[in-house]
């Protein structure tokens, strides 16, 4: 799918790219309940429009590439139905590796963007695996349920993202849903089989996720609509998915994938280059490098 966004030159980062957040007990308490977290108003206007500008500017410059290297091949590992997911939205990763102010921009949200994930998942450290600018385009197809972290290259119960509204988003145009306490579902499934993650592709069939959890077909769902500016923290094991976007206009986000400190690859190619592929040894070699994987927050 194609698009256009108006941009504007990017200007110096201002200080500070988000709102002071602090958590309670019962903010905690209630996403490790539930699994997902909604803070309104991460972004104040001014901050949003900096937002906006800077990753509308980097989605512009990478044109119509999903990945900054051929070499990560851009042919998809996570989904299937490759025509029906080219419309469910224009997806463009790591932009904080083609974009120098999107990496500035991700590096100073850490002390609350990366603390909000580090106190969530009950962990010192949190550094950046992918970042993803998500775009629903107007009548964009909906996103499946799925859960995260089973297609990425290392496992842990810890892995968290960030979704960020860049515009509002709204049951009409494609919110996000979620499928509250379903993480403690898929991680009774990952002890059961011998800590892995079973793999299923994402693709046009919204209850494909229940050939695997079928215990889950049952389980209530809750469409999380946010304004433009506020934010949505979910674990990586958490089934989520998205509306179609029934409206003319388009549903933009920014979203950053988190992962704890030293995990370990598994394998799996997920946003690794085939030089990376082939530099890594499955169970042996650790995600630490801060070139390649930046700290977002480390607890002092």
């Amino acid at each position: 799918m194609s698009f256009s966004l108006s941009v504007t030159p990017t200007p110096p980062l201002v200080l500070p790219v988000t709102n002071p957040i602090s958590l309670t007990t019962a903010d905690i308490d209630a996403y490790r309940t539930n699994g997902y977290h909604v803070v309104p108003n991460l972004l104040s206007p001014s901050q949003l429009e900096q937002w906006r500008t800077i990753i509308f500017n980097a989605v512009q410059d990478r044109a119509e590439k999903k990945y900054k290297f051929a070499t990560v091949l851009e042919e998809d590992h996570t989904n299937v139905d490759l025509d029906y997911y080219d419309n469910v939205f224009t997806q463009r990763v790591n932009l904080w590796q083609t974009h120098p102010s999107v990496k500035e921009l991700l590096l100073e949200s850490g002390s609350v963007i990366g603390k909000i994930a580090a106190e969530l998942e009950g962990v010192d450290c949190i550094r950046i695996w992918h970042d993803q600018a998500l775009i629903k385009e107007s009548f964009g197809n909906p996103t499946a349920w799925h859960l995260d972290v089973p297609y990425w290259s290392f496992n842990s119960l810890h892995a968290i993202s960030v979704w960020i509204a860049l515009d509002d988003a709204t049951v009409e145009n494609g919110c996000m849903y979620f499928m509250p306490g379903s993480h403690k579902v898929t991680e009774r499934h990952f002890h059961e089989s011998n800590e892995t993650f079973p793999e299923i592709k994402i693709s046009k069939n919204l209850s494909d996720i229940f050939m695997v959890y079928p215990e889950l077909k049952k389980y209530p769902t809750i469409p999380v609509p946010m304004k433009a500016g506020s934010a949505s923290f979910h674990c990586g094991h958490l089934i989520h998915g998205a509306g179609a976007n029934m409206t003319p206009g388009r549903r933009a986000a920014m979203t950053i994938q988190m992962m704890p400190d030293n995990m370990v690859f598994n394998g799996k190619q997920n946003i690794l280059t085939k030089e990376q592929m082939d530099e890594l040894e499955v169970g042996v070699s650790v995600f630490n490098d801060d070139e390649r994987n930046p700290v977002l927050y480390r607890k002092n």
